[in-house]
């Protein structure tokens, strides 16, 4: 770690005075801009406004029909990706897809691929070629440069689909997912750690640096030197580390399209938790999981991805994805208690939970009065915590929070904890969360209603004690 570390402070030492370094050149730059007929597909290589160079687009389907963008995800497979999906929607749509700077046909060079330039970019050549409103799709890190792009350009998304989005959650949230998005070769390449364990390592080097170093990861990545030297100058590396550092803690609430988040729910790639952050916090959306699907369901189930598309862009009045569940009120229980006990599964409308000594506990879609927690490990999803006092205390626990609240006088008091919360409201009346001893938290998208906390929007790491209420 320190190898890497003194690399990175090399790159801004550097930076300081060099403001430009030449960019690599792919064979895209010196091939001529072609545009070929095939039936109703067009294909070719137009320039691109946003990173110089050429950029590979592609339309099938009939212009007067309605318009379906699709933005793919990290890989030199690029939009090829789509083509069980166009091949589908050409019929009834007028389809868009481009292989993103960078990637596949297009070209490639050091340059800042940012899910903002991505989003202009694409806004740009869908102005030249859709030339109206669409309907927006996008997987992966194009999932993520999908929901940036439907938040700055809100007018032009008739509706918004996200597949397996990637990178929204905060860095040090994601730390484990680093990995398939090419930021493990950032310490690879300099032999920092095994391969087999930069994945898990690569959050502890980001907290490390965000502890104890003035290093701002997102001004050193705008520096084409810095991308040079410790990211080899590489399109792959670029954009995974500008996706996990891009702050999307504002965005959700920006969305206007209806949106369907799709995620398979076997993805090892981009954590399912995302999706229930997102559609926590999107005004109008629906979470689909895909049984059995991977991080490209569209391609390992792509029926049933392909079915909950269509129902999205081209509804069926026989089935309707925004039909709220038709579940019954879980019976009231006064008390449930884990008491050494792993692999706990609880729901339901609970008066008191009482947690002790248990691992890997799981309490999802339920509505509690109060939490009490020790001594063990506990995954939250979709909860709502409200009652007076402490609403959940924990005592020597890790704890991970995604969507739903807690409300109390003090939302949360922890002792010794490590908390993860994401897409999660604290309410407290006195505070949101206090430390006698002190824990540490890390927020993603949180939002937060507080007397001691100045804003709403909750989004990086903090650390509570004694003196320090949040």
């Amino acid at each position: 770690m320190t190898r890497f570390i003194e690399l990175l402070m090399l790159g801004l030492l550097l930076t300081a005075t060099v403001n430009c370094a030449p960019a690599r050149q792919s064979a895209a730059d010196h091939q001529p801009v072609y545009n070929q007929s095939q039936g109703t597909k067009r294909t070719g290589l137009v320039s691109d406004p946003v990173f110089g160079g050429k950029v590979y687009i592609e339309t099938t389907g009939d212009p007067g029909k309605p318009a379906v963008v699709l933005v793919h995800g990290l890989g030199n497979e690029a939009s090829t990706s789509w083509q069980s999906t166009q091949d589908l929607l050409k019929k009834d749509f007028y389809v868009f897809t481009l292989d993103l700077p960078g990637f596949g046909r297009s070209s490639k060079a050091n340059v800042l691929y940012s899910p903002e330039n991505y989003a202009r970019l694409i806004n740009q050549l869908a102005r030249r070629h859709v030339r109206k409103s669409f309907h927006l799709v996008g997987h992966s890190m194009g999932g993520a440069i999908a929901l940036q792009y439907a938040a700055s350009y809100p007018n032009d998304v008739k509706t918004l689909t996200l597949v397996d989005a990637a990178g929204i959650l905060h860095r040090l949230a994601y730390s484990k997912y680093l990995a398939p998005l090419g930021i493990d070769t950032v310490l690879n390449q300099y032999n920092v750690f095994d391969e087999n364990t930069v994945s898990d390592l690569a959050g502890a080097i980001m907290s490390t640096l965000e502890a104890s170093m003035p290093v701002d990861l997102n001004a050193l990545v705008e520096k084409p030197l810095f991308r040079q030297t410790v990211l080899g100058g590489s399109p792959t590396p670029i954009a995974g580390l500008s996706l996990v550092l891009n702050d999307y803690s504002n965005v959700p609430e920006k969305i206007k399209a209806a949106t369907l988040i799709i995620w398979g729910d076997q993805d090892k790639i981009a954590p399912l938790r995302t999706g229930y952050v997102l559609d926590a916090l999107i005004p109008k959306s629906t979470l689909q999981l895909i049984a059995g699907g991977d991080h490209m369901a569209f391609l390992n189930r792509p029926r049933d991805f392909h079915h909950l598309l269509l129902q999205q862009i081209k509804p069926d009045n026989s089935t309707d994805l925004w039909r709220e569940s038709l579940l019954p009120k879980a019976e009231f229980r006064q008390s449930v208690q884990c008491k050494n006990n792993d692999n706990n599964v609880i729901t339901g409308n609970i008066g008191q939970l009482n947690i002790d000594n248990c691992q890997d506990v799981v309490v999802q879609n339920a509505s509690i009065n109060k939490v009490m927690i020790g001594g063990s490990r506990v995954t939250f999803i979709n909860v709502n915590v409200k009652g007076k006092g402490a609403a959940l205390t924990a005592h020597q626990s890790s704890i991970e929070i995604t969507a739903g609240s807690i409300n109390g006088d003090v939302a949360i008091v922890a002792y010794d904890s490590r908390l993860d919360i994401a897409g999660t409201r604290l309410i407290g009346r006195e505070a949101a969360m206090k430390a006698p001893v002190e824990s540490n938290a890390i927020f993603s998208l949180g939002r937060i209603n507080s007397p001691l906390y100045k804003g709403n929007v909750i989004h990086g790491q903090k650390t509570i004690g004694p003196g320090t209420p949040l």
